[in-house]
Formats: structure tokens, C-alpha cells, sequence
């Protein structure tokens, strides 16, 4: 059944009501079901209440953007487990920002729109876009349960060749059999010279499907290593962490320990960052720094073990300082271990390990 985008629901956030209802009355125009969220400290309630497959964050701030959606994240019950995107509108001032932050997918989307509307479809369309990109999954491709059955089957192919070819080497032999018996019973009329001539002539007959059945195999035996290849790819994803550290050069020394390990790696520099990035993957493994800018790794921990869909996920803090109550804190808000700065390469790797094998 297709999904009528049209349909879905749109909420509206921003700290003026004017121009909230602005923009409210553009997308009314397009969507069917749009929805506001004005007043100050109701953002998770009107989060929760509407449930929206896009948020349009209307704030002429984009810090007060940023602070809005992250307590919606911090504190949302429903933020970490309802599918949805966000869409910055920005002034021309803000533009460079904006980019950054869409960047590092802290927003998925931004549109220039203060002080007057320069494009006065470009809101509408990035909310259609953001909505049709949400109902893709549902409208479009084969599910991970078909895309696995597929490939049992192509697995299940090499033994159905490996016994076409063991019937075809059972036909040559029975066809060299008959025509052996037919030589031995041809009689005494045609001379020794005609009777070789005959025999090696179908002999040479029976050769190029000798030479097929060996063919197939040399031929299909690569095509068949792929899908091996590819149903283990499949059936076995490479562990995925998330590295949570606002210092760039701990990131890239992180990524450059890491790189030999068969892991993928995401990156976040701080909470918003981290919380938007969780909304779209699920990491294997979580490595925080207990230092982090606004909400700090400890503080991040403790709502990501609340949230029922990110509570699983293992988290190892990552510290500067070995004091006794950063440790104890860490067990407390429901870490899984701890490394120290600075660390070694197996050192980290050995940390590491136990909760990606």
C-alpha cells in the first residue's frame, strides 16, 4: 500500500507565535496534517502528542533550535523509537551554521527563510522530501527477510549445478558405452580402417561435452564464491561504534588506532550530535568522553540507558582523569567499563573488544 505523504504529520516549533503560524499556513498548504509548538516548556508534550514524521524548527536562533531539540531528545520517551527529520530554518546570517550542523546530522535539512521568504517553495519541498524519504521504506525494495531468502537460494544453486554436471558426466559415459557396444556388434562388413575411423570419430563426438561439464564448473565456481561471500557479508555485518569526543585530534587518533580492526566507525562531537545520529543507526558499541560541551558524557550515558531503544547498547567511557568518583559515576548512570587518557593501541583495542566479538 502506497503512503499518502500528504498525510503525514508536520509539527511546527518556535519561540514566536506569529511566525510559527507563517510558516504553518505555507506547509497547509501541501500537508494535510500540520501542528505547532509555541509555549516554553512543552516541547516534549507536544513532541510526544503529535508525533511528527518531520519537525520544521522555526527559531530566528539557531542555538535556541538546538536547545529545543535537544531536551525533546533528552527527555522524549518517543523521540529515540519514532522515525522522523528535522528541518532548520535559518537566516542568511546563520547559513555557514546551518551547513555545519546539517553536516554532522545534528538536523538532516535547513532552508534559508528570514527575514522574507526567498523561495517560497523551498520550505515545502525539503518537508516533501524529508516525508517521501520516510515512506521509501515502505513503498520501495525488498525487506532484509527477503533480501536473506534470496540468497539461500543463489547458496542453494551449487548444489543443483554440482548435480546437472554429475548427470551430464553420467550421459557421456552411458553414451560411450552404447557406442563401444555398437562397434562390437557392427559384424564383420566394414573393414578394420573404416571401423577405427568410426570409432575415433565418435569418440571426438563425445569430447566437447566432456569439456563442457568442466567448463561449467570453472565457470560458475567464481559466481558461486560471491555468493558465499555475500550471504556471510549478509548474515555477518561488521560491528559498528560510535565515537562520542568533542577533541578533534583524540577523533582522528582514535580512527587511525582503530582502522586495522574489522569495525566501522561513526563520530559524534557532542550530545545533540550523538542523540540525532542515534535516531538513524545502532551502533554495536558506544565510546564516550566523560568531557563533553552542554551535556556532558556521564549526563548522555544516563538518558541513553532510559531510552528503551538505545538501553542495550553497551557504553565505554573514555576519561582523562582516573579520579575515584568519575569511576563510580560511570557505573552508576550504567556504563559498561571505562578507559584512562592516554591509552595504547592495545590498550584500547583489548577494551573494546569483548563487546564487538
Amino acid at each position: 500500500m502506497t503512503t499518502d505523504v500528504r498525510a503525514l504529520q508536520i509539527l511546527v516549533a518556535g519561540d514566536n507565535v506569529d511566525d510559527v503560524e507563517q510558516i504553518r499556513g505555507v506547509l497547509a498548504r501541501e500537508f494535510k496534517a500540520v501542528e505547532v509548538s509555541t509555549h516554553p516548556d512543552r516541547e516534549v508534550a507536544d513532541f510526544d502528542r503529535a508525533k511528527p514524521k518531520v519537525v520544521v524548527l522555526a527559531f530566528k536562533e539557531i542555538g535556541k533550535a538546538q536547545q529545543y531539540y535537544l531536551r525533546v531528545l533528552r527527555h522524549s520517551a518517543l523521540a529515540h523509537g519514532h522515525p522522523h527529520r528535522t528541518v532548520l530554518v535559518c537566516g542568511k546570517d546563520d547559513l555557514r551554521l546551518a551547513f555545519e550542523l546539517c553536516k554532522k546530522e545534528s538536523f538532516d535539512d535547513y532552508v534559508l527563510y528570514w527575514p522574507q521568504a526567498y523561495d517560497g517553495y523551498r520550505l515545502a519541498m525539503s518537508v516533501w522530501i524529508a516525508c517521501r524519504d520516510l515512506a521509501a521504506p515502505a513503498t520501495r525494495g525488498p525487506s532484509p527477510a527477503e533480501v536473506d531468502e534470496h540468497l539461500a537460494r543463489l547458496a542453494a544453486m551449487e548444489g543443483v549445478i554440482d548435480g546437472q554436471i554429475a548427470e551430464g558426466a553420467r550421459h557421456v559415459a552411458s553414451a560411450r558405452d552404447a557406442m563401444a557396444q555398437a562397434s562390437q556388434v557392427a559384424g564383420s562388413r566394414p573393414t578394420v580402417e573404416q571401423l577405427q575411423r568410426a570409432l575415433a570419430a565418435s569418440h571426438e563426438g563425445v569430447r566437447p561435452i566432456s569439456a563442457w561439464a568442466g567448463q561449467l564448473g570453472a565457470t560458475v565456481a567464481p559466481h558461486l564464491k560471491g555468493v558465499r561471500e555475500l550471504a556471510d557479508k549478509a548474515r555477518a555485518p561488521r560491528p559498528l561504534i560510535m565515537i562520542v569526543e568533542d577533541d578533534a585530534f583524540a577523533a582522528k587518533l582514535i580512527a587511525k588506532t582503530l582502522e586495522s580492526q574489522p569495525w566501522d566507525l561513526v563520530f559524534a562531537s557532542e550530545a545533540l550530535e550523538a542523540l540525532g545520529k542515534l535516531a538513524r543507526v545502532r551502533p554495536s558499541l558506544i565510546l564516550m568522553d566523560v568531557n563533553l560541551p552542554g551535556m556532558g558524557g556521564l549526563e548522555l550515558t544516563e538518558r541513553l540507558k532510559s531510552i528503551p531503544a538505545l538501553a542495550a547498547i553497551p557504553v565505554v567511557m573514555l576519561t582523562g582523569e582516573a579520579r575515584r568518583e568519575t569511576l563510580e559515576r560511570s557505573r552508576t548512570v550504567g556504563a559498561a567499563s571505562f578507559i584512562v587518557k592516554p591509552f595504547t593501541r592495545d590498550g584500547l583495542i583489548a577494551k573494546l573488544a569483548p563487546f564487538v566479538a
